[in-house]
């Protein structure tokens, strides 16, 4: 033992821990004698996980060694509470340990039952890791037990349990979460939320609306994502009724979701989504949405929300808007989208939002691509759906026409224009 020289108390731990001395800590917390030793031992090494990579893999295997070896369960429950801080890839190592297996290798795993039992232990520590554990192994013969945990004392718990079901993604998962909706603690609520949204299936998106009003924007933003994964037209209402919500982090997750849905849909059913959107739609100021659905349109990668950003944009967007301008910007560069869906799109939502304006942005177009191609021709044809000239070579003494390149310059222009 090196007991002798620590004194009555731990405080001279903290001169070793202030001076970086990760091994005679992990020393300490082997050998001493006396548990609040070994507690604080944990404690400080909880504490360095923000040391060089050497001084936290001593200071981790320490841990686990403390966690798997020390006699005495609240020193262990430090241990396991320092592991977390060192993040996943330090709990992972424990419970790779606690198994002496790989915890990806279901079949060779045989400490379930010693986990399970952990589910009943005195320290949240031991109840957190076990629920951690089972979720990480995907172990369905745990599920009863690791349900009957949603009502651990301890949040943290609660909310551990919530995650793991996810991953488990039992359907007898549903009904408890669902409980937990209405959890005290909102970390429980989200991670409730999130996990209902990983198993994915109607009956576990059902019970996500009506928390789509809830107090806590996280938790309306993870529920109104989640409720994208319909196929169908169930959630439409409640997804547009959010596109009023403040703030705007919840409304563009609203519009992301109605896109998803689209996505999500079978070929059959899109169109009647698409009218049902439109019509309800009507309902809310279209002039706020007008800026979610451009920049989704401008940022996304995913072809199939973009197709249906570029749709939507010409069905929304009035040609009296303060936003049309910069909707022109996005559907003319659309013209020339390298999938050919978007591009027709495009092109048929502009011929849906006719204006002098927009005569003069595509015949600058088609005067600056004078080679041709694919998104000239979209471009011309626009132009003849809304009555302008179609001749590459644009008529300089017929048509107001403004040589710029940059948004902005048509500002500049319309101002010069207003102060003549």
């Amino acid at each position: 033992m090196i007991e002798e020289n620590s004194g009555r108390d731990a405080t001279f731990l903290y001169a070793l821990a202030r001076d970086g001395e990760t091994h005679e800590i992990v020393a300490y917390l082997k050998q001493s004698d006396k548990a609040v030793i070994r507690r604080r031992c944990a404690e400080l090494l909880g504490d360095l996980s923000d040391g060089s990579a050497h001084d936290d893999e001593v200071a981790v295997r320490g841990l686990i060694d403390a966690v798997l070896k020390d006699e005495n369960d609240s020193v262990r429950a430090r241990a396991i509470d320092a592991l977390y801080r060192h993040g996943d890839d330090a709990l992972r190592r424990l419970i790779n340990r606690i198994g002496d297996v790989d915890v990806e290798d279901v079949e060779q795993w045989s400490p379930r039952k010693v986990l399970t039992a952990w589910l009943d232990a005195e320290y949240p520590e031991f109840r957190l890791v076990a629920a951690r554990a089972l979720g990480d192994i995907g172990d369905e013969r745990a599920v009863t037990r690791l349900v009957d945990t949603l009502t651990d004392p301890a949040p943290r718990v609660r909310a551990q349990v919530a995650r793991s079901c996810s991953q488990i993604g039992d359907s007898r998962c549903v009904d408890p979460l669902a409980d937990r909706l209405d959890d005290p603690n909102v970390t429980v609520q989200r991670a409730a939320a999130s996990a209902l949204g990983a198993i994915g299936t109607t009956e576990a998106l059902e019970p996500l609306v009506p928390v789509t009003q809830a107090d806590d924007t996280e938790l309306r933003r993870i529920a109104i994502e989640e409720l994208g994964q319909y196929g169908t037209l169930d959630p439409i209402v409640v997804l547009i009724r959010c596109l009023d919500d403040d703030p705007e982090s919840v409304r563009r997750t609203a519009m992301l979701s109605l896109f998803q849905l689209f996505v999500n849909s079978s070929s059959d059913r899109e169109q009647a989504i698409r009218a049902t959107v439109v019509d309800q739609l009507e309902q809310i100021d279209t002039e706020a949405v007008v800026p979610l659905v451009r920049d989704i349109m401008d940022e996304s990668q995913r072809w199939r929300i973009r197709r249906n950003a570029a749709w939507l944009l010409g069905a929304i967007t009035d040609p009296d808007s303060d936003y049309r301008d910069t909707v022109y910007d996005r559907l003319i560069a659309a013209l020339n989208d390298e999938d050919q869906r978007t591009a027709q799109l495009a092109a048929a939502s502009l011929a849906d939002l006719p204006s002098s304006e927009l005569q003069k942005r595509l015949q600058m177009y088609v005067h600056d691509n004078k080679n041709g191609g694919a998104a000239v021709e979209r471009a011309e044809y626009v132009l003849e759906e809304i009555g302008g000239a179609t001749d590459r070579e644009l008529v300089t003494n017929s048509i107001d026409y403004t040589y710029v390149r940059d948004p902005a310059d048509y500002t500049e222009h319309r101002r010069s224009d207003d102060d003549d």
